[in-house]
């Protein structure tokens, strides 16, 4: 963790959870550009303290970088103890879910173990990091807590069994929050990525990956690789915000994102 420095940003702190170089590092820096002191948490501390130093000099903002590893409770506790010690978090994102292959995998030869982290990073991870914010959103009668799905969370997928479980839990956690926290205050959004994410548009740009997760969410998992527009993690995190701002009386509880040009099933 980078050192916690004593002042941060009046609007308090928006904490991202699974920061990549695609979506989860557009989003901390959509509100770093806002003004918030931004905390972004993942497994690799090393690439995330990169992210954090490249997002404060390019914002001009506070941005700590935190080690969390979702799928443990300790893990999750400890980081948010961090968090938490920066001032009032305002916004938690959670944008982690354990990486898959694109291409299907027999529903017999799933792994048990492999199974079983998919379901803790995109689930559990999301109630252990929902449970330590709440309180404090409660308290003060307000914050926004914004969950990052695909469309695995509302399609089962032949041969994707793993991503499709853990995504489905997260989408009914999030309207089982949405239900009992927006009369108080809290706004709980499901953001349903339906397309694959590409590189933010610019000479920044960097390679794409392999894998189907926070780096590449693909909405024709296991399809046969048909060109399709490719989603701009900076426009996506547009939406992020604005779901943040929403006024309470017209909150969005699910939106689904697409490109314009997609892929027929």
């Amino acid at each position: 963790m980078r050192s916690m420095a004593s002042s941060t940003s009046a609007k308090g702190i928006a904490a991202i959870v699974g920061v990549g170089p695609k979506l989860g590092r557009s989003i901390a820096r959509k509100f770093a550009h806002e003004g918030y002191t931004v905390a972004i948490l993942a497994r690799d501390l090393g690439r995330l303290s990169r992210f954090a130093d490249e997002i404060a000099r390019e914002e001009k903002a506070q941005v700590f970088a935190i080690r969390i590893d979702c799928s443990d409770a300790r893990s999750v506790r400890e980081a948010f103890e961090g968090v938490l010690s920066l001032g009032f978090l305002e916004v938690l994102v959670y944008n982690a879910y354990q990486p898959v292959s694109w291409h299907p995998t027999n529903f017999t030869d799933i792994k048990i173990d492999s199974f079983e982290k998919s379901l803790a990073v995109s689930s559990l991870g999301a109630f252990l990091c929902a449970q330590q914010v709440l309180p404090g959103m409660v308290e003060r009668g307000r914050g926004t807590i914004l969950f990052t799905g695909c469309s695995a969370s509302v399609n089962g997928i032949a041969g994707f069994s793993e991503l499709c479980c853990g995504k489905f839990a997260l989408r009914a956690l999030s309207q089982c929050l949405a239900r009992e926290f927006q009369p108080l205050g809290v706004h709980v959004a499901h953001i349903i990525i339906d397309g694959v994410i590409g590189p933010p548009r610019g000479p920044s740009a960097t390679q794409r990956g392999g894998l189907v997760g926070e780096q590449q969410q693909q909405s024709g998992v296991g399809g046969e690789g048909e060109a399709m527009m490719m989603m701009d993690p900076d426009a996506l995190a547009q939406t992020y915000w604005h779901l943040h701002v929403q006024d309470r009386t017209a909150w969005t509880q699910e939106i689904d994102l697409r490109p314009s040009i997609t892929t027929s099933h």
